[in-house]
């Protein structure tokens, strides 16, 4: 009599069901971690566009000059100074800038002053809302602004916006006239 060694049919089906059980548990959780990686990563990039756009507004808001300022209606305008000449060009170191929302995209517009072209750049996208105010020491924050010889200059900015991920930042930046 010989004696068969080996595994039978049913131990065998067994150890597959049970490999198959281990690579579906296995294959959901590797499914998990790439969702969620991919989630962060996309959180990340929308934080960083908001980082880099409040970091333009706040460095343009560290250069503005005091006259004119003018705010109507998600629309904010102002001159700066300082605009760096890398290139050493004949060109006025000042400059016109515009911060306007225009469909869902907050937009910045820049003007050398004297020159005719307008250079225009989004600085972040997916904008449902934006609100601009100024303050002024005598009549506190205001959402309408237009600069005369009467009135005195803003001395801080408050941005809120609301965008992707982030329902409501805001952020309040001192202009320069406000540091004398």
């Amino acid at each position: 009599m010989s004696k068969q060694v080996g595994f039978t049919l049913l131990e065998l089906v067994i150890a597959i069901a049970i490999f198959a059980l281990l690579g579906l548990a296995s294959w959901t959780l590797f499914d998990g971690v790439v969702r969620v990686q991919q989630g962060s990563m996309a959180h990340e990039r929308e934080f960083r566009n908001l980082q880099r756009a409040i970091a333009v507004i706040e460095r343009d808001v560290l250069h503005a000059t005091e006259q004119p300022v003018v705010l109507r209606e998600a629309q904010l305008q102002w001159q700066r100074g300082n605009w760096r000449n890398p290139l050493d060009l004949p060109r006025s170191e000042r400059q016109a800038l515009t911060y306007r929302l225009d469909n869902g995209a907050l937009w910045r517009e820049s003007q050398a002053e004297g020159a005719s072209v307008v250079q225009r750049k989004m600085l972040l996208d997916d904008v449902r809302d934006l609100r601009w105010r100024l303050f002024d020491a005598r009549t506190g924050w205001r959402s309408e602004w237009s600069t005369g010889p009467t009135v005195t200059a803003p001395l801080a900015v408050e941005m809120q916006v609301s965008t992707g991920r982030y329902p409501a930042i805001r952020r309040v930046m001192l202009l320069p006239g406000a540091l004398r």
